[in-house]
């Protein structure tokens, strides 16, 4: 299908029965670190990595492939850029269009649960009025899109191959967004970029960047915590940010290691089960395992930080929002706690309609709470739904 010289075709991801027996090949001769366990102080403890690298190695490979053959794929042909997407038209008398932008280290997997809701609310206890038709793309260089080019995109950038792909690609001249993590500052650009296609957006606790002085108390407090914060918990990003090829190298060629540097952060970010465990299932972390693995996607996955940081303009200005609808939630509940934005910081990157505080949800409310979130993205968009037609 073409349109506007956007093309986009139906796909089937398939993961080859080579890349599984190198990746059990590997996993069976994982080399393990002898020193006891210290809990998570030091990282990855022991123990629980050997568990999880032995789950992966006893994983259903067939069973993730079937669960992928019958999701909504399509790709996108932007430019030079492919864009893989999975595109589920909503049930209902009028379905808005909807993206959802993943972040980092997730993919489009992560949305497995939330899809359904927002799709066929009258098959889950909503309101058929509250359709969604959801777009949910994979950021350039994660899962089953390609590589971005060598100096990477800012999400400026990636949100103009998001508005080409929503209103040249699908022709959808009028569009909600929601996003977290990297996904919240692409989808903030969209907001900027394109005001009058964005009807209205969501945000799940974005990470804020420092905004000119002066700074307001609740601000100052705020970023003395992102300072702790970074100290303490962000060695990741900081490495990600100024040398992302050297972990690249060490994470393309051990799956072991791959495990650890993402499943660390999922139990880290994660918000608590009532079992005790990470709401973030084990299975969905296996397959997000596999993807990263079977597509070789980890090393340009960390490239949006190195991009934040090197990029002219990369950042989000300040003091000047734009007129878009903004609603945000925060949710909290994980056991490495993110440093919460105040709501007047949000207000000087955007028009703040609605904000509402969590204490369950982590860095993946999709995952953890799809139904609390599904619940944040019909209120937020509901009014849109009601604005009549131009």
């Amino acid at each position: 299908m073409s349109s506007s010289g956007v093309e986009i075709r139906p796909m089937t991801p398939v993961i080859s029965d080579d890349t599984v027996e190198e990746l059990t090949n590997r996993l069976a001769r994982s080399r393990m670190a002898h020193s006891p366990d210290q809990g998570w102080q030091l990282g990855a403890p022991a123990t629980w990595l050997k568990e999880l690298v032995a789950d992966w190695q006893a994983f259903d490979f067939s069973e993730l492939q079937a669960r992928l053959g019958v999701m909504p794929h399509m790709t996108a042909q932007l430019g030079e850029q492919q864009v893989h997407f999975l595109h589920a038209v909503g049930m209902g008398p009028d379905p808005l269009p909807l993206v959802l932008t993943h972040g980092w280290p997730g993919s489009f997997l992560e949305y497995g649960e939330l899809l359904p809701l927002l799709v066929d609310p009258g098959s889950h206890g909503g309101d058929p009025a509250d359709a969604f038709t959801v777009v949910v793309p994979s950021l350039p260089g994660f899962g089953f899109s390609s590589p971005p080019p060598p100096s990477s995109l800012t999400a400026s950038e990636t949100a103009e191959l998001w508005h080409r792909l929503m209103y040249e690609g699908l022709g959808y001249t009028r569009y909600a967004a929601h996003g977290s993590d990297l996904g919240a500052g692409v989808t903030a650009w969209l907001a900027r970029n394109h005001p009058d296609a964005v009807g209205a957006i969501h945000l799940a606790t974005p990470g804020l960047g420092a905004p000119p002085l002066p700074w307001t108390a609740p601000e100052q407090a705020h970023f003395a915590e992102v300072g702790a914060w970074q100290a303490e918990e962000g060695g990741y990003a900081h490495q990600h940010a100024t040398k992302p090829a050297t972990v690249a190298a060490a994470l393309l060629d051990s799956p072991a290691g791959l495990a650890a540097w993402v499943g660390e952060k999922v139990v880290a970010w994660s918000s608590t089960a009532p079992d005790g465990l990470p709401s973030f299932p084990r299975r969905l972390l296996l397959d997000t395992l596999t993807l990263y693995w079977s597509s070789e996607t980890i090393g340009t996955s960390l490239m949006p930080y190195w991009t934040y940081r090197h990029r002219a303009n990369a950042a989000l200005p300040a003091d000047n929002p734009p007129l878009v609808p903004t609603a945000i939630s925060i949710f909290g509940g994980e056991r490495a706690p993110f440093p919460k934005p105040p709501r007047q910081l949000a207000e000087r990157y955007f028009r703040v309609t609605s904000w509402v505080e969590h204490d369950v949800g982590g860095h993946f409310p999709a995952v953890s709470e799809p139904e609390l979130l599904a619940q944040a993205l019909r209120q937020a968009f509901r009014a849109l739904r009601d604005r009549p037609p131009e």
